[in-house]
């Protein structure tokens, strides 16, 4: 059995449609999905949580693969108000909030002790066991380096989390204090997930490519206009313009237009965003 955890809303939903049909594609053995969603009026009146209907879709595209795996949401919008809903970075100028809800796993019990955590712009073009199955025993987190950095800073886009070990540490917790406490100008939960990880390994750039390669896991977020460093905020959302033109780039993932079509026509009442 494979762990991911995706953190989306039912604004999130097409581009996490296409990520799950990718991984139902390319991944036969069970998966067990997660997605962590929040829905937080007094903050933000247009966010809505994942729907249900969003849901039952999503986990019977996964059992078409393979009838053991399953796509489960859990409704993280109380952890969310006690942990994050504070502090400096609430209304970032180039980040949303959104990307913090990640740091939430530790909490949730449906995250096993093993999972990895994709972010909803990620497209699978090969199996996940080998990636899965990475020693893990000594470390917290395992990631690619971010290509901004030279050093040992982690792209926390894709990540192989041991989440035994991170709930012993309280890796995750002292993320979240960060988030909460100090002022951070755009890279909000990157930045503190390298500042409390402790135990990192290094992995090679295919299990999270910006680029669409021969690799595991492609990250799409390079294709986005206007995805740069400083230029404007990045709320990890495609808008209604954005699928028919990532198609136009990324003519090998014929398959992925022609899945997404078909559900697009037979279940038009889940894009009802």
């Amino acid at each position: 059995m494979i762990n991911i955890y995706y953190c989306a809303d039912n604004k999130m939903f097409k581009q996490l449609l296409m990520s799950v049909l990718s991984l139902a594609k390319t991944n036969p053995s069970p998966v067990n999905v997660v997605n962590l969603t929040v829905e937080i009026p007094e903050f933000n009146a247009k966010g809505r949580k994942t729907s249900e209907a969003q849901t039952a879709l999503l986990d019977s595209i996964l059992k078409k693969s393979n009838p053991n795996s399953s796509f489960t949401t859990v409704d993280v919008s109380d952890l969310f108000r006690d942990k994050l809903l504070k502090g400096p970075n609430l209304h970032n100028k180039y980040y949303s909030y959104y990307v913090t809800v990640r740091l939430l796993a530790h909490l949730v019990d449906e995250i096993p002790d093993k999972v990895i955590y994709m972010d909803t712009d990620c497209i699978v073009k090969d199996d996940l066991t080998d990636f899965f199955n990475l020693d893990m025993q000594n470390y917290e987190i395992a990631g690619r380096r971010d290509k901004f950095r030279i050093s040992r800073y982690f792209q926390s886009g894709v990540m192989l989390m041991n989440m035994k070990k991170i709930r012993e540490t309280g890796l995750l917790e002292r993320a979240c204090k960060l988030c909460a406490t100090k002022k951070y100008i755009c890279y909000i939960d990157m930045s503190a997930l390298n500042t409390a990880t402790k135990k990192r390994k290094m992995l090679s750039a295919k299990y999270n490519s910006f680029k669409n390669d021969d690799c595991y896991v492609f990250h799409v977020c390079d294709l986005r206009e206007g995805k740069f460093p400083l230029t404007k905020k990045w709320a990890h959302r495609i808008k209604p313009d954005e699928t028919e033109a990532f198609f136009t780039r990324c003519p090998d993932l014929a398959y992925l237009k022609e899945s997404y079509g078909q559900v697009q026509r037979e279940h038009p009442e889940v894009f009802k965003i």
